[in-house]
């Protein structure tokens, strides 16, 4: 049973990074292609902005987060998401310049490698019961 709510959890989980992550793309694409911002600026702004979808999604769907803890998670969340997020900027950076991958791409793969990362610290740190 525990396992069959913790698969629930993780899948709940990419559900909301998901849909954070096409909040990244599209504010990464507005920033650079529209803004003309330099990509890696677009990508860091457009995943910072993206966390705040982020942040309710995993706190009140995916971990229930009750209203009372509700500031102490906000703010650990946003403190281990500044690992991942350095983590994440480093991966953009080296698979763009690098790789040579285009911008975007690198956004998605870059994502994808964090996203475990975030996961683990979200649950068992950031959302424990």
């Amino acid at each position: 049973m525990k396992l069959k709510e913790e698969f629930k959890k993780f899948v709940l989980y990419g559900i909301g990074g998901l849909v954070a992550l096409l909040i990244n793309l599209s504010l990464a694409y507005i920033f650079t292609e529209k803004l003309r911002l330099f990509y890696l600026l677009s990508a860091i702004c457009s995943y910072l902005l993206s966390l705040i979808f982020n942040f309710f999604f995993q706190a009140f769907i995916t971990f229930k987060t009750k209203r009372e803890l509700f500031f102490k998670r906000l703010v650990g969340f946003y403190s281990f998401q500044t690992l991942g997020l350095l983590l994440y900027s480093i991966l953009v950076f080296v698979f763009t310049e690098w790789f040579k991958i285009f911008y975007l791409l690198s956004i998605i793969l870059s994502s994808a490698l964090v996203y475990i990362f975030n996961f683990l610290f979200s649950r068992f740190l950031v959302f424990k019961k």
